[in-house]
């Protein structure tokens, strides 16, 4: 694996003597809010540099007979916006697709779900449409549907029925309309890919929200305090983390099915 880095004004040094040069364009960015949604593409890219702009980290590798960048802005609309835009500046990609995790709020979606949603929204009443190709993902079953983006993690299904209700919303995350938007602002073509990691039948624990940072990594302290409170919340903990391996491992293997989907300019 070849390694790069890379700060705002796009400089990359290999060591205190070279500059290496600007990327080639990507045809493909992805903005992720945590690295475990998309560890399987990330291990299965050939010719790997990594770079690292200010808070954004971006892996740009091929895949097949296309340049993929990858950055991992962190949880919340500000952090997506700002790792879309670093991808745009940077990589300058020909598609950008905002892949994650979701919550369901229509009941008829189970757990691991895979949605390719056709509307994004927000509670500010922004509306964007996404720009898959008819045939992206047709290979693989999965669901289209309205993809509501919020500023917190949702937790409870009364919460979830209510947005549902109000919103005509099938699924809930808190990046993809600010990818949307960046996207939009850009005139890139924007792609949504999410599979469902908790249904609209169950409820989170209430210290999740406690217990994730910004970046969606777990906060020990805050998580050794919580199972000190509540010596369950071991167990819902741990649930949590099967579940989230489970939903990483579908999101990566289906967001590879649709890069076969993409027209590509390698070759």
């Amino acid at each position: 694996m070849q390694e790069r880095s890379t700060s705002e004004r796009q400089t990359r040094k290999t060591d205190e003597r070279s500059v290496a040069p600007v990327p080639a364009p990507a045809d493909v960015g992805i903005v992720a809010a945590m690295p475990m949604e998309l560890s399987d593409l990330v291990t299965g890219l050939k010719k790997v540099y990594k770079y690292q702009s200010v808070a954004v980290p971006v892996i740009e590798g091929e895949y097949g007979e296309k340049i993929v960048a990858i950055a991992t802005g962190g949880m919340g609309r500000a952090a997506a916006a700002r790792a879309a835009e670093v991808l745009i500046a940077g990589h300058r990609p020909r598609w950008l697709i905002s892949a994650g995790f979701a919550g369901a709020l229509n009941p008829a979606y189970g757990r691991n779900d895979l949605i390719l949603p056709s509307q994004v929204i927000d509670r500010e009443g922004g509306s964007f449409a996404a720009e898959a190709p008819e045939n992206m993902g047709a290979r693989v079953q999965h669901a289209k549907g309205r993809l509501l983006t919020v500023d917190r993690v949702v937790l409870k299904v009364a919460d979830k029925a209510e947005l549902h209700r109000f919103y005509q919303a099938d699924l809930v995350d808190m990046e993809s309309s600010a990818v949307a938007a960046v996207c939009r602002d850009k005139m890139v073509p924007f792609v949504s890919i999410r599979v469902i990691s908790d249904d609209a039948h169950s409820d989170l624990p209430d210290e999740i929200r406690g217990v994730m940072n910004p970046s969606g990594v777990y906060r020990v302290g805050a998580a050794l305090r919580s199972i000190w409170r509540r010596p369950s919340s071991a167990k819902d903990f741990w649930t949590l983390y099967e579940h989230s391996i489970e939903a990483a491992d579908r999101l990566s293997k289906f967001v590879i099915r649709c890069l076969d989907d993409l027209p590509g300019r390698l070759g």
